[in-house]
């Protein structure tokens, strides 16, 4: 829990201002709030749930897209006279400071790779070839880029891993993050759809429950690297989906670091926030690069604040031109999304389980900050609410057999 003192601003610098709110955004808004700053969080999204922490003064944007955006950030910057510092916790407004950094630059204070580089590790297809190049661990992987391609499917050993090569927002709207296909055919009818909307990425499916994924979070900078490396304990959906918990992973801490700075060195990111996902092979033992992300906060990124290691106020410290704060581990804690950990656990037919001895912080509620928990509860009690009145209205009064089978789409 965040300690009383810490909910006014104490930081002396300039301000921090996070771009993109949600979980993602939570997450980090939280971690600067452990270091004293109270945040600016600038959201596009109606309903956010990281606009309602105490933590934040919230500034609303149409967009996080082009010159508007750019527009809007300036407007904000007039009522910072210490100044503000850039940490994105969205891919939207993270590509967009990023295209018009030369804009920016001489009102805010951000570091970034450079724009092109951005571009290719937001491309799953440019990550696994950097990786081959780099002789870091991934599994057999080919990117469809139309329907002609399709073919090459039979070049790999299913079960198979299906996911864009790059996020769209036609994508999000009609697919889930990634998919498990169990043949060639399956894949094959997934891709088809798939390929109407975006390029596809397809992988050997790495074998392992759904605890064997790993994180390795980093954050370089002027005075060095620093890294946090956690284990997922569930994942919503199962295997394919956000953390829904994850405490440390000491154990492997060096092993995965080591693969993960390695790999990023190759790449040529020398500054900011970047981490990566692995997963263990329960058939080989080891571990395999899944994908990385560069520039932002993620939604494990709490968990490394909550350990003692705050790469969000070492990313805004490099930034500002201060000295980093000395590092405290302590590893006994998990960050657990109270709501989706649930519905994983009883997906699994297993319990809720977490490492003995540790400390549980919920990803939503906070005695000191309830509000984030209370919006979430409520947007998920108005969900449940449509889900019962349109089973109850949406069908006619037909005799069951007489009734069509709901189809969900992907």
């Amino acid at each position: 829990m965040i300690a009383k003192t810490d909910l006014t601003r104490t930081h002396d610098g300039p301000e921090a201002v996070v771009l993109g709110g949600q979980q993602n955004g939570l997450g980090v808004i939280r971690s600067l709030a452990r270091a004293g700053h109270r945040v600016r969080v600038v959201s596009a999204d109606q309903h956010d749930v990281a606009t309602a922490s105490r933590h934040v003064r919230p500034f609303r944007v149409p967009t996080f897209e082009g010159e508007r955006f750019v527009e809007e950030l300036l407007h904000l910057r007039r009522d910072m006279p210490q100044g503000g510092v850039l940490i994105c916790a969205d891919d939207r407004p993270l590509m967009t400071i990023s295209r018009y950094r030369d804009q920016l630059s001489p009102h805010f204070s951000f570091l970034l790779p450079s724009h092109d580089l951005l571009s290719d590790l937001s491309r799953k297809d440019r990550f696994f070839q950097l990786a081959q190049e780099s002789g870091s661990p991934v599994p057999p992987t080919i990117n469809l880029q139309r329907h002609g391609d399709l073919g090459q499917l039979s070049e790999l050993k299913p079960p198979l891993c299906v996911k864009p090569n790059f996020r769209t927002q036609a994508y999000d709207s009609s697919f889930r993050k990634a998919y498990r296909a169990e043949s060639h055919a399956d894949a094959r009818q997934l891709c088809e759809q798939i390929l109407d909307v975006t390029e596809v990425i397809v992988q050997e499916w790495i074998e392992g429950s759904n605890d064997s994924i790993y994180f390795s979070l980093c954050c370089f900078g002027p005075s060095g690297k620093a890294a946090f490396t956690g284990r997922k304990g569930r994942s919503w959906p199962p295997q394919i989906g956000f953390t829904a918990s994850c405490w440390p992973a000491p154990d492997v801490a060096e092993e995965l670091e080591n693969l993960t700075i390695q790999f990023f060195r190759h790449a040529g990111v020398t500054q900011g926030l970047a981490s990566m996902e692995f997963k263990r092979d329960e058939r080989s033992g080891r571990f395999l690069m899944v994908e990385p992300t560069v520039g932002r906060g993620d939604r494990q990124v709490e968990i490394a604040a909550i350990c003692g290691v705050n790469l969000c106020h070492m990313a805004y410290c490099d930034a500002a031109g201060l000295p980093r704060p000395p590092l405290q581990y302590d590893p006994a804690h998990v960050w657990r999304d109270e709501f989706t950990d649930f519905l994983a656990a009883r997906a699994l037919g297993s319990r809720c389980f977490y490492p003995p001895g540790h400390r549980i912080h919920n990803a939503h509620w906070r005695w000191d900050d309830p509000a984030p928990a209370l919006l979430v509860a409520a947007d998920y009690a108005a969900r449940a609410l449509r889900r019962v009145t349109n089973q109850r209205f949406s069908r006619p009064n037909l005799p069951i057999e007489h009734q069509a089978k709901r189809v969900e789409t992907p």
